[in-house]
């Protein structure tokens, strides 16, 4: 099941992204693929591909769901990369806490609105404030973040949390419209956080 909150426990689910039928549709960061594996099982996409950049979560991908190609193509790129490399393919683009949250959002939205055909849709949730409790930020800047390779080690990763019009103004200047953000609030827990998701329509 999509669940687009923090805590994947509640919330809207996968009619946030309309009638997907027939439809190609692209996972922006899909980790381990368990959203776009429901969706392929369950909404009858045309194909749904899940672009992943990092190695482990590519092959764990493979291994839980490569049963369902093609309806499902898993893609172990970069995903800017993979996205300028299919202009005009994609009728829905999502992000679940992925891709989104962890590249800069100057060069993912433009490759976006990209691969996207005009009037087609990007819906995407992302943390509303830092999961400590610290605000958003008022411009485009990331933060550094606790991280482990994946052979245990110790590192950090760049996580873009952002406020709102933030957003909104990244998507109007990468070429979207029709952009719209609602909070979808915390759960209980100490590391619970306000989720903020958007849609937006390519221009």
């Amino acid at each position: 099941m999509v669940r687009w909150n923090w805590g994947q426990d509640s919330g809207p689910g996968a009619e946030v992204l309309g009638d997907i039928t027939g439809l190609c549709v692209g996972d922006l960061g899909a980790g381990s693929a368990r959203h776009p594996a429901h969706l392929a099982v369950h909404h009858q996409p045309a194909r749904i591909i899940a672009v992943d950049a990092s190695p482990a979560q590519h092959s764990m991908a493979q291994d839980l769901y490569g049963h369902l190609t093609p309806r499902l193509r898993l893609v172990h790129r970069d995903v800017s990369r993979h996205l300028y490399a299919t202009a005009g393919a994609y009728d829905v683009l999502y992000s679940v806490f992925g891709a989104v949250d962890f590249t800069d959002p100057r060069a993912l939205l433009p490759a976006a609105a990209a691969a996207l055909r005009p009037g087609r849709r990007l819906v995407f949730s992302t943390l509303g404030h830092h999961l400590g409790g610290d605000p958003a930020h008022p411009d485009v800047q990331h933060t550094e973040i606790g991280a482990k390779t994946s052979d245990g080690e110790a590192a950090t990763m760049r996580r873009w949390v952002l406020q709102e019009q933030v957003w909104t103004k990244l998507l109007d200047e990468a070429g979207f419209t029709q952009i719209t953000t609602e909070t979808l609030p915390a759960g209980d827990g100490p590391r619970a956080a306000d989720t903020l998701l958007v849609t937006a329509l390519r221009h």
